[in-house]
Parts: C-alpha cells; structure tokens; sequence
C-alpha cells in the first residue's frame, strides 16, 4: 500500500470510521424500549426488537426509526418523540473506539493536523465524541448539520479547510465509511479520501465517483498509508 504524501490535515468521519455506532444505538434503545413500554400496550423485549429490525433492514440513517415504532405501538409519533429523542442524547455509557483507534489519533496529531466532519444532529455527536474520550485530538470539529449544506456537499469540506487557515485542499485527506455521505464532496474539491470498510454498506452500488480513491479493511491501516 504506497503513502499518501505532501498532507498537512488528516480528516475524519465518526459513526463507524472511529468506532461501531451499533453500540450507541443499543445503549439507547436500552432506555427507550422501557419508556414506550411503560407508556403503551407493547412490552419492553418487543419494542427492542422492533427497533433492532427498523435498523437492520433501513439502516442507522433511517429519519423514521422512532417515528415508526411509536405509531406501531399506539403512542402519538409527533409529540412523544421529543422525550424518545431527549433519551437518545442521554446515553451515558462509555464507547470504545475500534482497537487502535486512540494510538492512531495520538500518532497522527504529531505529524498533521487533525480534523472531523460528522453529520447528525450536534447534541447527539458531541455526546458520541464525549463519551469516546477523543475531542482533544482535533483541532476542528465542523458538525455539518449546523451548516447551510451538510454532507455530502462541498460546504463541510471547505468549511474545515478554511477553519483551519485556508489548506489547500490536495493537502488534506477525508477518512470515513459511507460513499452516500463522505466523498462526494470531498472529492469535488481536490481532498484525497479513503473508505473504510462498513459491512452493513456492501450491497451498495457507488457511481464511481462518489467513492473515495484507496479503500482499507480496517481503520487501522490508515497507520500504513500516513506515518
């Protein structure tokens, strides 16, 4: 695998490039399950499987997962999903990054600067990102959703670039797992990028430029290609 040469900013994605999201939601569906028991006819162990299914067959980026489940169960999808959503921000056990993960960062700090782009609403990422114990790895972190244009459009890429004082973009490379999310827009504007591979994304067809240009099994092997 050849280096990637002549980059100052290494950029990262969140969910399931740095660490499994699965475990997140599985923390979180632990507290909503019982709530939406508690106030309806379905019990608790249903309700979990309820939502593990929505999450297997539409995927963690499904805007309806909760939405869904709370007009399956009699309860109103509009107004009780503040709380169900309120819960979801609440999770309070601590995530583990993929193995590695925290070397990495910590080895490429010393050589670049370090940067994230993540979607989703901010509370819920900045307590993913709290609980993973990395923030003080980053000099920038854009949550694009607060932006004008979120991902996979051009304006997060060129939003980090320019915070961290105008790098020019071929001196930056985005690392993340979602071709529908993380390389359009990097790309577009002269990022070098990098997949890391997402087995729940297998069965999906990328044009080919919407997909990053070099592809790793593990996010560790990032180490092979930067330092």
């Amino acid at each position: 695998m050849s280096r990637l040469l002549a980059l100052e900013v290494v950029a990262f994605d969140l969910d399931n490039t740095l660490y499994d999201e699965g475990v997140y939601y599985e923390a979180a569906f632990s507290k909503i399950a019982p709530w939406m028991a508690a106030r309806s006819d379905t019990a608790a162990d249903a309700i979990l499987a309820r939502l593990r299914n929505l999450i297997a067959s539409k995927g963690k980026h499904y805007h309806h997962l909760f939405s869904d489940v709370l007009a399956e169960i009699g309860m109103d999808p509009k107004d009780d999903l503040v709380a169900v959503l309120d819960l979801f921000g609440e999770v309070d056990e601590p995530l583990e990054p993929f193995p590695g993960v925290h070397e990495l960062l910590r080895d490429l700090r010393a050589r670049y600067r370090l940067g994230m782009i993540t979607s989703g609403q901010q509370r819920f990422q900045q307590r993913k990102i709290d609980l993973l114990r990395i923030a003080g790895f980053f000099e920038q972190i854009v949550f694009s959703s607060t932006l004008a244009e979120n991902k996979p459009g051009e304006m997060p890429f060129r939003h980090l670039l320019e915070s961290l004082g105008g790098v020019a973009p071929e001196r930056a490379v985005y690392i993340g797992d979602n071709p529908l999310f993380d390389f359009r827009g990097s790309r577009a504007i002269g990022m070098r990028t990098v997949r890391v591979h997402n087995a729940e994304l297998d069965h999906l067809e990328t044009p080919l430029g919407d997909d990053a240009e070099i592809r790793v099994e593990l996010v560790g092997e990032i180490r092979g290609l930067l330092l």
